[in-house]
């Protein structure tokens, strides 16, 4: 594991598979926006996992992070409220699932997420990721695209006199949204994120 202000993104090693897996689900999509797709969701998982570092840090003022909460909500679809899909159907916001070595997984609305991970009592808290993730099948869903990207995190808090107060690593999925749009430019894709779950948490 090391810091994710690093940039992490080994997902180039992977492309020759996620094309020749994809194509029968991508036939609306061109080489380039498949391409462009990779690029863009490694970087806005970077953006994502950044995000919350900051948000858990106790170096940074409120105004700051108040800032980053904005910023990490703009990544979801919905920007962390109920919303309509492109055929008005309703959606509730998007969730983070949350677990620990101790309690069981439980789902929160993803806006009170981020205020819970502001708001923790630690002195000193630190958030890490391994150094690649995992993306799935691009599947042609409606007018849209979905796939889950997993990624691996490692949580731990201290307490002021420096001791180690809890410490776990999770593997976690993240829906992923390609949502195509029009401008004065034409037809554009756009990537949204979706609920995230976990798949295992270690110690």
């Amino acid at each position: 594991m090391r810091k994710i202000t690093v940039i992490l993104i080994l997902f180039y090693m992977f492309l020759p598979t996620f094309i020749q897996s994809t194509q029968a689900q991508t036939h609306n999509l061109s080489a380039e926006e498949l391409a462009d797709f990779r690029e863009n969701v490694g970087r806005i998982i970077d953006l994502f996992q950044n995000y919350l570092s900051v948000l858990g840090s106790k170096d940074q003022p409120k105004e700051v992070k108040d800032s980053y909460k904005k910023r990490t909500l703009d990544l979801f679809i919905g920007e962390g409220k109920a919303y309509k899909d492109a055929n008005g159907n309703e959606h509730r916001a998007v969730h983070m699932q949350v677990s620990s070595l101790t309690r069981p997984t439980r789902n929160i609305p993803m806006s009170m997420y981020l205020d819970n991970l502001i708001g923790l009592p630690y002195a000193k808290v630190e958030i890490t990721q391994a150094e690649t993730f995992q993306i799935g099948e691009l599947k042609e869903v409606g007018d849209h695209y979905e796939t889950t990207a997993t990624i691996f995190q490692k949580f731990c808090g201290w307490y002021a006199d420096g001791r180690k107060k809890y410490c776990d690593t999770t593997t976690k999925t993240i829906r992923i949204y390609l949502i195509p749009e029009e401008d004065f430019f034409g037809k554009k894709w756009i990537i949204k994120f979706g609920d995230v779950d976990v798949v295992e948490t270690t110690g």
